[in-house]
Formats: structure tokens, sequence, C-alpha cells
């Protein structure tokens, strides 16, 4: 694997050549999994589809400007209040539910995003982890965890490798911030949004710092934010060119759900606030707020109210399938899942290759015990999204509520394998060669994969 850089050839960024590093391809893929299989002991991942798929979708359009192994880039979306994001080893990039809340525009949360690709595409970590080996530091995915997640999960993650006394010694440096502003900025522009986005949210952030008596976002605390650097940013961002911001409906559509899904306080509480949102002057934040109101009167059961708000959106607006989801959602959640299959079905005719409408078709489809059909659909869906690891989960769950066994381990183990848990994804294949039967071609099959993946283990 070479390292990533800019494909512009007349990027303001030059640091020379920094991809070289002793850890090798393997060894990044290797730690990468390791790092976040640690951070899934100690945090929530979200696995919402439409929130995924939109992290995916922000983040390649980033990278989309990057030379060298694009395709290795994983994205993931952490349920945490905190401001935070983090570039993982093995290109692995996670942004916390916090940050979206936090950003007020796209190119804001987009500004953040491609700054942590700075730091993958300038291999920071990689050279991190060197030194500590140099230094015989215990377990370096274990510490890195440590030091990137922060909080109460950092501190026991610290704790479980015994590394607490050299955690300041892997932190970013100054040098490294720098680099990864810079070629965030690159990155930032290249995919068309305003360099001015990025100081727009660094003096926000620094002046909620400066308000609070202790401590501060957590972003700061592994990504020092300092005079020097605002004013590097500051006087960079006069040679991009100019670029008006556009309001990005589908970010509203994502901040609206992720505070109506995993926003901190009562499911009440935020509708109170969405409530009274929907009334914005600015018409795509009114139409995100009651978007985002469909979603908490259903978390808290008020199904009828849910469906009124989804119903008075789609008809206003019948071009957004966001909209009808929403519906779908509402006739789910309150047990009408014929009702939501109907509503689905014609979504996935206007979008049949649809991730995020083909999950929850299968959704209902199992809920309507409808089983040889949800499986058509989840299948179809894995052969044009194969990473996608909902689609294996909730596979492995039509398969086990129909009996079959040995399917159900097979498909949770692709799961487990697509979210960086190996061992996980190893016992469930062991598992499903005791179901398999009579079936000497599923048994040659999870055989085979059985060995890839302890191959990838290395035989634990």
């Amino acid at each position: 694997m070479t390292g990533i850089t800019l494909s512009r050839a007349e990027s303001p960024t030059s640091f020379g050549d920094l991809r070289a590093g002793i850890v090798t391809s393997p060894q990044e893929q290797a730690m990468g999994r390791e790092f976040i299989a640690a951070a899934r002991k100690q945090l929530s991942f979200v696995e919402d589809p439409l929130l995924v798929e939109y992290i995916e979708h922000l983040g390649s359009r980033l990278a989309s400007s990057l030379d060298g192994d694009v395709d290795s880039l994983r994205f993931f979306l952490i349920d945490n209040p905190m401001i935070n994001a983090f570039a993982g080893p093995g290109s692995r990039l996670a942004v916390f539910t916090g940050l979206i809340i936090a950003t007020r525009t796209e190119a804001e949360l987009a500004s953040v995003v491609a700054h942590e690709l700075g730091h993958i595409a300038q291999r920071h970590l990689p050279r991190m982890m060197e030194r500590a080996s140099q230094r015989k530091l215990p377990t370096a995915a274990g510490i890195l965890a440590a030091i990137l997640l922060g909080g109460q999960a950092g501190a026991a993650a610290m704790a479980a490798t015994s590394g607490a006394a050299m955690a300041d010694q892997l932190s970013y440096s100054r040098e490294f911030e720098r680099e990864a502003d810079v070629l965030g900025l690159d990155i930032l522009s290249a995919a068309g949004y305003p360099t001015e986005a990025m100081i727009r949210f660094l003096k926000r952030l620094d002046q909620e710092t400066r308000l609070q008596s202790v401590g501060g976002p957590e972003y700061l605390r592994t990504h020092p934010l300092t005079e020097n650097r605002i004013a590097l940013v500051e006087a960079r961002i006069r040679g991009y060119p100019d670029i008006d911001e556009q309001p990005s409906l589908d970010f509203y559509h994502a901040r609206a759900r992720v505070r109506a899904l995993y926003g901190a306080g009562t499911a009440e509480r935020v509708s109170a606030e969405l409530f009274e949102e929907q009334e914005s002057s600015d018409s795509l934040k009114a139409r995100a707020a009651r978007y985002g109101l469909v979603l908490a009167l259903n978390r808290f059961g008020d199904y009828d109210s849910a469906l009124g708000y989804a119903s008075q959106l789609r008809d206003e607006y019948p071009e957004e399938v966001v909209y009808q989801l929403a519906i779908a959602e509402t006739f789910l959640q309150s047990g009408r899942a014929s009702e939501a299959v109907d509503v689905l079905a014609v979504l996935a005719e206007r979008a049949p290759d649809s991730m995020v409408i083909a999950h929850a078709w299968a959704d209902a489809l199992m809920k309507s015990r409808e089983f040889d059909e949800a499986r058509q659909v989840l299948r179809r869906a894995i052969r044009t999204t194969p990473g996608a690891a909902g689609l294996h989960g909730l596979l492995a769950r039509v398969e086990g509520e129909a009996g079959n066994m040995a399917l159900s381990f097979q498909a949770r183990s692709e799961y487990h394998f697509l979210n960086d848990e190996l061992d996980a994804a190893v016992a469930n294949l062991k598992t499903a060669l005791t179901h398999v039967g009579e079936s000497a071609y599923l048994e040659a099959s999870l055989s085979a994969r059985l060995k890839e993946l302890e191959l990838l283990r290395g035989g634990k």
C-alpha cells in the first residue's frame, strides 16, 4: 500500500515524502482491526443505516481528491456526546455524534473529517506507533485507543494496557497538527467546501474552551488548539478560491436524526426543542426539525402524532425519500409491519440500489415473517454493497428466524468481520460448521472462509 496523497499538482502543501514508514500495510491493517475492536469494548458504534451512509458518503466525497489506497478508508460513527473525532491506524476514521450536533453546517463537519484525513494521509499514527515500539510500550493499539478516545473510556483502556505513564509521549505533536490542518484545507477545498468553515469551527471551539472553567471539548485534548495554529489556518485560507457555502439538507436531516435518536436528554425534551425549531425562518432547517420531531415522537411512543407530521412532510415534498422512510419507520415501530412493507416496496422500485431502503424493507419483511422475500432483498443488496455490515447483521437475524442456523452464523461472521471483530467472526464460523448438516458445499465454503480469517488473525 502506498501512502495517500493529494492528486492535485497545485496543492500548496509541501512537507516532503512522509509516506515511507516501518509499519507495513498488513501490520497497519492488523493494528486497525485491533484498535477498532478495543474501541468497540468501550464505546457504542452507531449502526443506523441512514447515518452510516451519510458519514460514508461525506468521507468518500472528501477522499475523492486523494491518490493511493483510498479504498482502504473506513468511516465509523460513535454514539457519544463528546465533540470528538479521531483517525485510527489502518485508515480508520471515526466521528462522534456530539461533533455532528456541535457543527452548524456540513462544511464545518467536513473540515474536521478533512483534518483527520490529513492525519491518515501523512501517516501520523504509524509514525507514532513506531516511536512507541522503539520505547517498548505495551499494546500500542490499546494505548492509542486510550489517548484518542479520552474520557472514562480512555481511562479504562489506558488502565488495561498499563501505559498511563507514557500517554503524553504519543500525543499529536504540534507539527502533526499543522500538517493535518494544511492538508485538510486542501482536501476541503478540493471537495468543493469553503475553507473558511475550518477556521470558523476552530474559533468556536476555542471560545467554548475559554468559557468553560474546567476541561473543554474532548477534541482539543488530542488536537491541541494554539493561537499559532489558528493564525496559520487563518493565513492559509486566503490562498484558496472563494467557494459559496451551499446549505445541505442531507446534513440537516442527519443532524436532526442524531439529535432525535442519540441526543442528550429525554425524548420529550428533544421533541419540545425540535417542535420550536420547526418555526425557523430557514426553510431547510425547519424541514429538518419537523423530520427530527417525527423520530423523537416515535422514540417515546407517540406514533399517531409522528405519522401525522411524517405524512405532512411526504405530501409537501414527495420527492424526498427520507420522509417516506420516516413513515415506514413509524409503521414498523408501532407494530404495523405489513403497512411498512407496502411503503418500502414502492420506494425500492424508485431506488433499487439503495442500501438504506433495502435494509428497512428486509427488516419489515422479517417482522411480517416473510423470510424468503427478506432474504432475497438482502442478498441482492449485499451483491451491490458487500461491505455494508448492517446488511449481513440483518441477514443473520432473518436466517435465524427462518431456522437456517448455519447460514445465520455465516452471516453473523461476516457482520463481525466487517466490524473489525476477527475473534467473533472466527467463532461464528466455527459455530456455523456445527450446523451444516448434509451440505458438503456449504461446509467447504465455510471451511475455506475460516482459513482466510484465521490467516488474517495470525493463526490464533
